[in-house]
């Protein structure tokens, strides 16, 4: 039986230029998210980065068990910083190569253009992020396979399937064979929208007739909408379109969806706030429910729910966080088993363990994944053969080094790890080998 190449199935290549000038607002520190904008500028000179790149060097020579916050956050910024995207990918394919010199690497790029209202002055555009990720596809098209981020609010309906086309259908040819630009379809919904946004429809159509994989951020923070108009984005009244057929199973969805939002807005957790503070609005955006009234409408649509839910919603560490146990009282529910049970039921529904790896060295999470692993679905498979291997490189570099991360699943999850590095990967991308 032919092997397939070891497969990371998140990562993400996008350096600081591709980020709008208050993107620390996505950190939850009051000193950070009141002067964003003067932080990144100071942490994007060259001579910032000779001293971030000294001392990323000195932690590197630390055993990672050793390495305190400090060091983990100079190995972020770091990678965050490279001058190139092109350079973000050769770190991580320099740690794929350790494992299979045949890797496949998947780049997930995201549309950063409308997760502020306000105008940035340093930020490239969307389509010239783009441009520097086809670059990095021309030189590793064995290697690298991007998926191409969507947002509502840059193109919606046809105009949204016309633009993706040149993405999906132009390429390269080499050795015999044509490698399109992109392989899939990246959604950031806590951006500021919703999956279920009409202006999507025609998208998933396409995807489903052309069986082109969406990766979608399922999980409680990470990058979110750092506006000041947040309400704008979250209606109260009237509620938000859904691309929903009308099926029971959608709109008992839609009522819940709506159910949650109004619970929201009488805490008073949705407010327009001038330094972006969004953390639990966001999580609206996120949620796995929101993915049901797409499923009952394509079926045949591959869709990974990535990050299993986020560690934080693998197992319930709310005791530990206030915050947590407010949001608990309103949507009592882990987000990793509603995963599970969505899994269950759709056939073509997937996740990733990417960044909740990081994690497997806590004995209730390993444990909890592995349970999640050995659920039957409806036709009587286990759930690990539509789990993937992911790292959500570089975000990690926060927690773990990734060279930490692939060793650490390789050991923690030995039993299922050609199945989720290797099988999986190449039934969700179905790439020609």
């Amino acid at each position: 039986m032919k092997q397939y190449p070891f497969s990371n199935i998140h990562t993400h290549v996008f350096n600081s230029e591709c980020a709008p000038d208050n993107f620390l607002r996505i950190i939850p520190y009051k000193f950070l998210r009141r002067r964003p904008k003067t932080i990144k500028r100071i942490l994007d000179t060259k001579w910032v980065r000779k001293v971030i790149v000294f001392f990323a060097q000195i932690g590197r020579k630390k055993d990672n068990n050793k390495r305190k916050t400090f060091d983990k956050y100079i190995g972020f910024l770091e990678v965050a910083t490279q001058r190139k995207q092109l350079d973000v990918f050769e770190l991580e394919f320099e740690v794929g190569k350790q494992f299979d010199s045949s890797v496949r690497i998947v780049g997930l790029t995201m549309n950063m253009d409308f997760m502020d209202n306000s105008a940035s002055k340093y930020q490239i555009s969307f389509e010239s992020q783009l441009e520097a990720v086809k670059d990095i596809k021309r030189y590793y098209p064995n290697n690298f396979f991007p998926f191409l981020g969507v947002d509502p609010r840059h193109k919606s309906g046809a105009d949204l399937v016309n633009w993706s086309k040149d993405y999906f259908e132009r390429g390269l040819e080499k050795d015999g064979m044509i490698f399109p630009y992109f392989s899939g379809i990246k959604l950031y919904p806590a951006l500021g929208f919703f999956a279920f946004d009409p202006r999507l429809d025609d998208l998933y159509a396409y995807a489903e007739i052309n069986q082109l994989p969406i990766i979608t951020h399922v999980t409680r923070v990470g990058s979110q909408y750092i506006g000041s108009k947040i309400t704008e984005l979250i209606p109260q009244k009237p509620k938000p379109k859904s691309l929903s057929n009308g099926n029971e199973e959608s709109e008992k969805a839609m009522k819940e969806i709506n159910d949650r939002i109004d619970a929201y807005y009488k805490k008073n957790w949705i407010v327009d706030d001038k330094t972006g503070n969004n953390d639990k609005p966001c999580d609206l955006f996120s949620h796995p429910q929101n993915y049901i009234p797409i499923l009952e409408k394509y079926p045949k649509l591959k869709i990974c729910l990535a990050h299993m839910g986020g560690s934080n919603e693998i197992i319930d560490n709310s005791a530990k966080d206030p915050d947590l146990q407010k949001i608990r009282r309103v949507d009592p529910e882990l987000w990793c088993d509603r995963i599970r049970d969505l899994m269950v039921k759709y056939p073509n529904l997937y996740t990733d363990i990417s960044y909740t790896v990081s994690d497997l060295d806590d004995e209730k999470v390993k444990t909890a994944i592995i349970q999640f692993m050995n659920t039957l679905d409806d036709q009587k498979q286990p759930l690990a053969k539509r789990v993937l291997f992911g790292t959500d490189f570089f975000m990690t570099e926060q927690e773990k080094r990734e060279s930490e991360l692939f060793k650490l699943s390789q050991i923690e999850l030995s039993d299922f790890h050609d199945m989720i590095t290797r099988d999986n990967p190449q039934e969700f991308l179905r790439q020609p080998l």
